[in-house]
């Protein structure tokens, strides 16, 4: 079990760009003013409260999953890692958390966003979409994308789960 919260750390430190080249000086201060008009703070904060929240259920039907479709355990080993899990999920809840509330890690993020935006911008792109960001929608699209992103987070789970199981299943040993 531990490998698979390492896997998912993992995963997750890569999906948001954690290892992002050193950014270009001229556009820093217009990544920094998209920012702040994204108001990614506030909105990272939300982003990990709602992932807080969503990835306990997520590790537990992902972990029950594999649990339950290994045939190699009997009806008394699956019962039994099934009540591991259920014992150690507060934990790993707890540990996760703690991950997700370190104070460094925002200066982190942002410091890799910089990077990221400016490999992909030039200074002038960057502060025609901090100005989109400051309109009414913009705002609006602001305020609702954790919201947006925790449903499209499920759906993708809902999705591709069945498919990963089928598909993992041809690697079964009989």
């Amino acid at each position: 079990m531990k490998k698979i919260v390492v896997a998912l750390i993992a995963s997750l430190a890569l999906a948001q760009g954690a290892f992002a080249a050193e950014p270009a000086p001229a556009n820093a201060a217009a990544v920094r003013e998209l920012l702040d008009a994204m108001n990614y703070r506030t909105m990272w904060k939300a982003s990990m409260e709602q992932m807080s929240k969503t990835l306990p259920g997520i590790m537990r039907q992902q972990i029950e999953a594999t649990i339950q479709a290994d045939t190699t355990l009997t009806e008394a080993q699956r019962k039994e890692k099934l009540q591991q899990l259920q014992a150690q999920l507060p934990k790993m809840t707890e540990i996760l958390n703690s991950v997700f509330t370190d104070p460094g890690l925002m200066a982190d993020m942002e410091a890799e966003m910089i990077a990221l935006y400016s490999r992909h911008f030039t200074a002038d792109e960057l502060k025609q979409i901090a100005a989109y960001y400051r309109t009414p929608v913009g705002m609006k699209s602001m305020q609702l994308m954790p919201q947006v992103m925790a449903e499209s987070m499920a759906i993708g789970q809902r999705v591709t789960m069945p498919r990963i199981q089928k598909a993992m299943e041809q690697f079964r040993y009989k």
